[in-house]
């Protein structure tokens, strides 16, 4: 009996040292989001974050490298004009899918699902808040299950651009087809072919990744699991980067360099992006409608105080509609100055005077204006409160209303909001999907919009360019949207996650080549 105990004792201790040797080798890391998911099957969330997660579960055809040039992904290479891939007119784009990629489920990947992605994206009768490009494509052909055409009317430049980011992601036919894809499980219990399976999501809490075995890039993931966990503000953020709990924090704010650099074991890299801040200006709500209001609140925004203040002077104010790190911006748009002087007698130009109670009216009716703002970031919080104390001083009933991240893009699909803060970025090749798109300022000017559909049918890029230089003219002319500054896409990143290299795909893109601490 002495025996055995000792015996057991023994194979205890073993097991019990062969367990934390596997939780020590297990390799994770932490990620930090700001914002959780509405859902993960793509498509239907505009948020940059649910992006960035769908990174980690789906691939796209092609993706972007950190030195901006194209990489195959579920095409086994990048389709161009010399290799056959695209049409010397640029009106015929042909994949060659790879053949060793499965779903999640185990399922091989075809062109069918690649074709019946498109006719998801496209379809009317689903609540998919951008279509461009995607709905340009005239038709779809799938001669084999490892090719697929996409035919356009006319030549179209700016297609390679959209099956690399944001709304490239692929979906499986075998699951979706015939259902209802709106309130399919995979909401919640996505399936795709990337090198991470959805493990479990806590809401309110964490999402959790596991290891995709069968990935179908070798050695990859070098990650067992990936972990991430939603916390909206700032101060919950600092205190898991001071606890040494996370790998990455995505997107943190300006106000927070300083803290991140007095960390040892964090720095901060900056990911490349074309992302600016404005105020979105819903153009057709009755207050608003009239341009001499709109060039009002210009001249009554003070941007420098802002980006030297709250944004940390890393920033200088922004004008144009596209920021200066696009090859197609446009710096010589009109300006509008900070000056209350000629705001006060726009506003009075339009028929909004004062009262003796300093606050402004038309024919009876208050000049209310609310600002809708997606909760939770310190930073955020500062710039529109500034933003409301300058326009109350010309006579504004200014209000704020905050939102949660996933309520902001029905919200400003349905056009309930009149100012909205955030940001926006742009792609390499601009598909404008801020105007030909989403278009939630509800922008139109269809003589400047019509420049913007040009551009894709245009080959060479300094013809391009002016075209769209053009349309930021116009659109700075209509004060479409509010410009504020440049938007860096700052990440705190732990000093021994390896492999981290964001690019123009996002800051997730290349996951399976991470290796934790």
């Amino acid at each position: 009996m002495r025996r055995n105990t000792a015996t057991l004792s023994i194979l205890a201790a073993w097991l019990l040292a062969a367990v934390l040797f596997g939780l020590a080798s297990a390799q994770t890391a932490t990620i930090i989001s700001p914002q959780e998911p509405r859902t993960l099957l793509p498509h239907f969330d505009l948020l940059t974050l649910t992006h960035e997660a769908e990174h980690l579960i789906y691939d796209c055809l092609v993706t972007i490298g950190p030195d901006g040039n194209y990489q195959p992904q579920l095409a086994s290479e990048v389709p161009t004009t010399e290799n056959g891939g695209i049409s010397q007119d640029a009106t015929v784009y042909t994949f060659k899918l790879r053949d060793d990629v499965s779903w999640h489920d185990g399922e091989p990947l075809t062109s069918s699902d690649v074709a019946f992605t498109w006719q998801v994206i496209t379809d009317p009768d689903l609540p998919v808040p951008s279509r461009t490009v995607w709905d340009q494509v005239e038709r779809v052909e799938t001669p084999d299950e490892t090719t697929v055409s996409f035919h356009f009317p006319q030549t179209n430049v700016s297609f390679l651009a959209a099956t690399a980011t944001d709304s490239c992601y692929i979906l499986p036919e075998h699951l979706l087809a015939g259902e209802d894809i709106v309130n399919s499980p995979l909401n919640r219990q996505p399936v795709g072919t990337g090198p991470f399976l959805a493990a479990e999501w806590s809401s309110g809490s964490f999402l959790r990744l596991e290891r995709n075995p069968e990935y179908w890039q070798a050695g990859q993931p070098a990650l067992d699991e990936i972990i991430i966990r939603f916390i909206p503000g700032s101060e919950g953020q600092r205190a898991a980067l001071q606890r040494g709990e996370a790998d990455l924090l995505l997107h943190m704010t300006s106000a927070d360099l300083r803290f991140v650099s007095g960390l040892d074991d964090y720095q901060v890299v900056t990911g490349p992006t074309h992302a600016w801040w404005m105020f979105w200006v819903n153009n057709s709500d009755p207050m608003l409608s009239d341009v001499r209001v709109r060039q009002a609140l210009a001249h009554g925004l003070d941007k420098a105080l802002v980006t030297e203040t709250v944004m940390g002077d890393i920033v200088e104010p922004l004008d144009a509609v596209l920021p200066p790190s696009h090859w197609a911006h446009n710096s010589e748009v009109t300006r509008y100055p900070f000056d209350q002087e000629q705001a006060a007698e726009l506003l009075d130009q339009a028929g909004w005077t004062l009262g003796s109670d300093g606050m402004r009216s038309k024919d009876g009716q208050a000049l209310e204006l609310e600002i809708l703002n997606i909760a939770g970031q310190a930073e955020r919080r500062q710039v529109v409160q500034i933003v409301q104390d300058l326009w109350k001083q010309l006579g504004i009933d200014v209000s704020i209303k905050e939102i949660d991240g996933p309520s902001f893009p029905p919200t400003m699909i349905e056009g309930g909001f009149q100012i909205a803060y955030g940001w926006f970025g742009e792609r390499q090749e601009p598909v404008f999907n801020l105007w030909l798109g989403t278009n939630w300022q509800r922008y139109g000017n269809e003589e400047a919009l019509e420049l913007l559909r040009q551009v894709p049918t245009v080959v060479e890029r300094e013809d391009r360019a002016e075209l769209v230089r053009r349309f930021q003219a116009a659109a700075a002319d209509d004060v479409a949207i509010i410009p504020l500054a440049p938007r860096p896409i700052l990440n705190a990143v732990n000093k021994g996650l390896g492999g981290y290299d964001p690019s123009l795909a996002g800051s997730l893109w290349n996951a399976g080549e991470w290796t934790g601490r």
